[in-house]
């Protein structure tokens, strides 16, 4: 798989590569991709299940078309669809109808908090400035078909928030990772799956431990992160 991104500005981090890899996918799935940047994380998914068909939105335009130049050059242009969109205005219209899946590494900070990179890619990127998380969940809500799955990585601080947001828009949270950069650190990141009108019910899975005392990657970790 090739895949560009701007030698400078915003890009993709680890977060991006292990959501992708631990999505839970089903044959035939109709996949969205919210906020896809420069469209790994479709890319990925497109790569894993050989029948699914992935909606990549992205609302700024440098890098939706590095986006269209990696599914072009990946031969992905009949499964993998680049929208130039904003997100809060996306409608099933605009994919053929509701998906099956929404996967999302949104931005992590609040507009408030923090220093905003001047950088404008990596400040919408990183900071609500576009869009909030409550934002990001209704059109979440919005795009999924009735027991439709939403897949999300977040800080594991805004854990509460996350989960107060899908229920208030009756996406329940069912099953949810924590990821440690180390094991003796607390904790840096969640994964969390939703289903749209789920009943009550988490599964809280083994933790994902990325580091090991010496520095190197887990084992888990190397499962992960190696294609």
């Amino acid at each position: 798989m090739k895949i560009r991104q701007p030698v400078s500005g915003y890009r993709f981090s680890m977060d991006t590569v292990i959501l992708a890899r631990l999505a839970e996918l089903r044959p035939h799935d109709r996949v969205l991709d919210l906020g896809t940047g420069c469209g790994v994380i479709a890319l990925i998914l497109a790569g894993r299940q050989p029948d699914i068909t992935v909606f990549g939105v992205e609302i700024q335009k440098s890098q939706v078309e590095i986006a269209v130049q990696n599914v072009r050059e990946n031969l992905l242009e009949d499964r993998v669809i680049i929208c130039h969109q904003d997100i809060k205005t996306l409608s099933p219209d605009q994919t053929s109808g509701p998906v099956d899946l929404v996967v999302c590494n949104p931005p992590h900070t609040p507009a408030a908090c923090g220093r905003i990179n001047p950088e404008s890619p990596i400040a919408i990127s990183r900071h609500e400035i576009n869009i909030t998380i409550d934002g990001i969940i209704q059109a979440a809500r919005r795009m999924l078909c009735p027991a439709g799955r939403l897949f999300m990585v977040f800080p594991a601080k805004r854990m509460a928030e996350l989960m107060e947001h899908m229920r208030q828009n009756g996406i329940e949270p069912k099953k949810m990772t924590v990821v440690y950069t180390r094991a003796a650190g607390s904790a840096k990141r969640i994964l969390v799956a939703g289903v749209k009108g789920g009943r009550p019910g988490i599964t809280i899975t083994e933790p994902l431990v990325i580091h090991g005392p010496d520095g190197a990657y887990t084992e888990t970790a190397r499962r992960i992160l190696t294609p």
